[in-house]
């Protein structure tokens, strides 16, 4: 499994994956195998920002379409069936290329799936907890517990949140001291791992202008599609960015233009949060400008050979 050359493109929302590996994929034999936690989901396409119909008919791409919104989707199910895509486009004598943005999927497919403990009923218990007492309530227990963990998530991030309150109440000690060691672990890949950079300012008028493209496009017709065949607000695929925020509008009775507003800024909070844990990354090559593809394909292809 080691011997396995495997390139990665990542990088923050918006920040041009897509276009990117598609340029790529047409310079060298590859077919892309998607990392993003939100496009397994078959009926979320606008507020996913998944490759077209034309895109994929082009290249091929795995792990797109994959669930429906109430299947629940695990890192671990993600491992296996990405695992089973790369060895399929090997025997084709092609190179698999994973495209993504979501850092739990990426790490648990190069370094293992997550060690730590898990108990259902602790989690039930921080789960009734957030929503009697709120994510700050529970950010600052985390910061109690684990300020190292708590200062690399936001209060908003329900599921991190709670799963590194939940590390600490079953082991007694912080998660952040647990994970190092799988963090920094050995790899099961050979990797070449891009990522792609912009300025802040670039990258925010883009975050911004594919909100606004996404209402032109259909979404709040595609969630109130969602709602109509029962896909309704508990479920963990209906709380990604945009579908709950349109969610807020059609049930909350949440304004659409503050509900925009809203979808802006925690796009732009988890750009941030894709950088911090990009540059925590040893091995990631960023990328940036008009040559990006150009230099990523010329390291791409002395490193395949």
């Amino acid at each position: 499994m080691p011997g396995i050359r495997l390139l990665v493109l990542s990088g923050p929302t918006a920040s041009g994956k897509t276009g990117a590996a598609m340029a790529l994929a047409r310079l060298l034999p590859l077919e892309i195998v998607g990392a993003d936690s939100m496009q397994v989901y078959r009926g979320m396409d606008i507020g996913t920002a998944k490759p077209s119909t034309a895109e994929r008919a082009e290249i091929p791409h795995h792990l797109i379409d994959v669930a429906d919104p109430d299947d629940p989707y695990s890192a671990g199910r993600f491992v296996a069936e990405a695992k089973e895509a790369i060895r399929e486009i090997r025997s084709r004598g092609r190179h698999p290329l994973l495209v993504g943005g979501t850092g739990l999927y990426l790490r648990a497919l190069i370094r293992g799936l997550d060690p730590l403990p898990s108990d259902p009923e602790v989690r039930e218990a921080l789960a009734r907890r957030w929503v009697e007492e709120g994510g700050e309530a529970l950010h600052a227990a985390l910061r109690r517990d684990d300020p190292a963990a708590a200062a690399k998530i936001h209060p908003s991030d329900r599921l991190r949140v709670l799963r590194a309150l939940e590390i600490a109440k079953i082991t007694g000690a912080p998660a952040s001291s647990r994970r190092t060691a799988w963090e920094g672990g050995p790899g099961r890949y050979r990797v070449l791992f891009f990522a792609l950079r912009t300025g802040r300012e670039e990258l925010y008028r883009r975050i911004g202008e594919r909100a606004d493209g996404m209402i032109r496009s259909g979404l709040v017709e595609e969630v109130r599609g969602l709602l109509s065949r029962g896909y309704g607000p508990g479920l963990r695929s209906m709380d990604a960015l945009g579908y709950r925020h349109i969610l807020s509008h059609l049930l909350g009775g949440v304004p659409l233009e503050e509900a925009v507003r809203e979808l802006k800024r925690d796009t732009r909070r988890y750009a941030k949060r894709q950088l911090t844990w990009l540059a925590s990354e040893e091995a990631v090559r960023w990328i940036e400008g008009d040559s990006a593809v150009r230099a990523m394909a010329e390291m791409s292809r002395k490193y395949l050979l």
